[in-house]
């Protein structure tokens, strides 16, 4: 494969974090299979966010992700392990791109929701070549970490039924809580 054809798959894919290093086609089903490996060096430790680049092993997670050209697009996505020598202790960090506790990037899943909000999830399996059973699972867990994390940005109550005169008045008819 030719590093120009490399870069190109690269920059078509668009996967934050991750380079295309090889690229395998079959004709027959249409499958295009994608190795991409990490471009990050440095990595943040989890235990005591303490920076490393020492890398101990390497291994592969094939995910899936949204067709390329009416071809399904399968990714092996290579990803490393990491060793902080100030806990000692072995990590894998967390990618944004890949979805956790799903073999597909977070787009694909992201296409499946939305196909299976204005269809159904059979239908977004079926057109997006995914095993409905698989699909089911994925968009639940989907929606599920969807809406774990819009909770998160929300801010506590700190009073409740707010009259806004008697607040600046400041006559006691608003309780805090």
């Amino acid at each position: 494969m030719e590093a120009m054809e490399l870069r190109t798959y690269t920059t078509l894919l668009d996967l934050s974090g991750f380079e295309v290093v090889d690229a395998t086609s079959d004709q027959k089903n249409k499958v295009r299979r994608l190795t991409v490996v990490s471009t990050e060096v440095v990595a943040p430790c989890p235990h005591c966010c303490g920076l490393t680049d020492e890398r101990h092993a390497c291994y592969d997670r094939e995910v899936v992700d949204l067709p390329l050209g009416g071809w399904k697009t399968e990714l092996i996505a290579q990803l490393f392990q990491f060793w902080c020598h100030r806990c000692n202790k072995f990590f894998s960090p967390r990618s944004s791109v890949l979805a956790t506790g799903a073999h597909a990037t977070e787009r694909f899943l992201e296409r499946l929701a939305r196909l299976a909000t204005d269809g159904d999830v059979s239908s977004a399996a079926r057109f997006l070549g995914v095993a409905e059973k698989t699909a089911e699972r994925w968009y639940y867990d989907y929606l599920k970490r969807q809406t774990q994390d819009a909770g998160r940005d929300l801010e506590p109550i700190t009073c409740l039924g707010i009259d806004e005169l008697s607040l600046k008045k400041d006559t006691g008819s608003t309780s805090a809580c």
